[in-house]
């Protein structure tokens, strides 16, 4: 099974307060705003908010609290235009 690496972790902690694509091991492809990223104990999360699902909600505030262990994480990463603004 592919799992997330240390340059996918790395970009979890650059764009805390910034919008990053993942890909999870259950196939899921999610659009998140990082909130914080916690890697220190032996169950490491990333705990984020997902970001409007189409352009005419990118007004609205974005679906949060929300949290996913790094382990169901396979690959981060920046999209081409990082500056949706909810």
């Amino acid at each position: 099974m592919v799992s997330m690496t240390n340059a996918d972790l790395e970009c979890l902690k650059a764009n805390v307060d910034r919008y990053v694509e993942i890909d999870t091991k259950d196939g899921e492809h999610l659009v998140i705003k990082v909130i914080y990223v916690f890697d220190q104990e032996s169950d490491p999360d990333v705990f984020f908010d997902l970001a409007p699902q189409n352009v005419d909600a990118i007004s609205t505030k974005p679906t949060s609290g929300y949290s996913l262990p790094l382990a169901d994480i396979i690959a981060v990463r920046v999209p081409r235009q990082n500056s949706i603004r909810p």
